[in-house]
């Protein structure tokens, strides 16, 4: 007795998606992490140019120097600390010199080693930002930096 059998024998081809699937998830997570590191803040300045300027990634707090901006005579606004514009640390706004120093001082207890970013506006009085500096140190801060941006590339 002879057996027949009808069904040939196919190869078939199939691809696996599944650690295709799992690198583009992992890829998503990664650019959705890194993209958080980017310094973002919603009060607007005019940061200065400076050559090499660079991003600092890893800050611990931001100190924001905004200009008060120009009344209608075109006089600088008498707002914020000795008529000089507002301070703000983390968007948070500061009124007083002593309340910049508590802040900065409290950060030094929890972090000696912290890093503070410093935006100031490019129409900021140069003053202003050594007072800033100088309040850090006296409280021990001594990791700093000045964000600025690169110039413009003429072409």
């Amino acid at each position: 007795m002879r057996l027949t059998n009808d069904k040939k024998l196919r190869v078939s081809a199939q691809l696996d998606l599944t650690p295709l699937i799992d690198c583009v998830f992992q890829l998503i997570i990664f650019f959705m992490l890194s993209s958080t590191f980017v310094v973002q803040t919603s009060i607007q300045v005019e940061l200065p140019e400076a050559e090499g300027a660079r991003e600092l990634e890893n800050k611990d707090i931001a100190i924001t120097l905004a200009h008060p901006g120009l009344d209608d005579n075109g006089k600088p606004r008498i707002e914020g600390l000795e008529g000089l514009g507002r301070v703000y640390v983390n968007e948070i706004e500061i009124t007083s010199w002593p309340e910049l120093t508590a802040v900065l001082g409290e950060l030094y207890t929890r972090q000696p080693e912290a890093l503070v970013l410093i935006r100031p506006d490019a129409q900021v009085p140069t003053a202003r930002l050594v007072k800033v500096l100088g309040i850090a140190n006296s409280v021990g801060i001594s990791r700093y930096g000045i964000a600025a941006r690169p110039p413009e590339e003429e072409e």
